[in-house]
């Protein structure tokens, strides 16, 4: 997946006329148009995953932070030119949820910084999850996001019980075992059996 440079380009219009194809530059300089970070299904069909996610916010990345309606149109007429006509409407739909979400995330959560006991934990998980059904179905937010929320809010969970100073070490062991249990095979070393959990990591914004 194209990854975009660092900072934002200027806003159009800024240092003569932009054209009026939509691109994203990868690590190595190439560019390519906006429409190609999609992909279809072998039976047609816009895809949605984790790498789509990745893909819209390099595509954000590489545009101005506030977009103005000809960056807008610019962007669906990309699309348009790229896709089908069914898929480019629902990638740009994508791309526009996607954004008022994480601005969302920003203007609301961020503020908030990292909760500092259990309670606060759960509230915060609770209200992530509230923003994120604000902008997407169900199947869309699973898609984008898959499980890595529901895996930080059990790593924040687990560091809150090793430090709970009330709790005896097999109350410990029996609560962190429970969430552990939560966990498929291959994500069960985010609550080690010994020892604390690695500092718990922030969920997906």
């Amino acid at each position: 997946q194209a990854a975009a440079k660092a900072g934002r380009s200027p806003a159009s219009g800024a240092g003569g006329a932009a054209p009026w194809v939509v691109t994203v530059s990868d690590a190595m300089g190439a560019t390519m148009d906006a429409s190609r970070l999609f992909e279809l299904g072998f039976a047609g069909g816009l895809v949605i995953d984790k790498d789509t996610r990745a893909s819209v916010e390099a595509l954000l990345n590489s545009m101005p932070e506030d977009l103005s309606e000809t960056d807008l149109a610019r962007l669906e007429r990309t699309l348009r030119e790229g896709l089908p006509k069914e898929d480019a409407e629902k990638a740009y739909k994508l791309i526009t949820d996607y954004r008022s979400y994480t601005k969302d995330i920003r203007d609301e959560m961020q503020p908030k910084g990292i909760p500092g006991n259990m309670q606060e934990a759960r509230t915060f998980f609770d209200q992530m999850e509230a923003v994120k059904r604000r902008h997407f179905d169900e199947a869309t937010a699973n898609a984008l996001f898959g499980q890595a929320d529901f895996y930080a809010r059990l790593s924040m969970e687990a560091m809150f019980v090793q430090q709970d100073t009330t709790l005896t070490d097999e109350q410990k062991k029996a609560q962190l075992d429970a969430l552990r249990a939560q966990l498929p095979a291959d994500q069960k070393s985010l609550i080690p059996q010994d020892g604390p959990p690695p500092a718990a990591s922030q969920p997906a914004s």
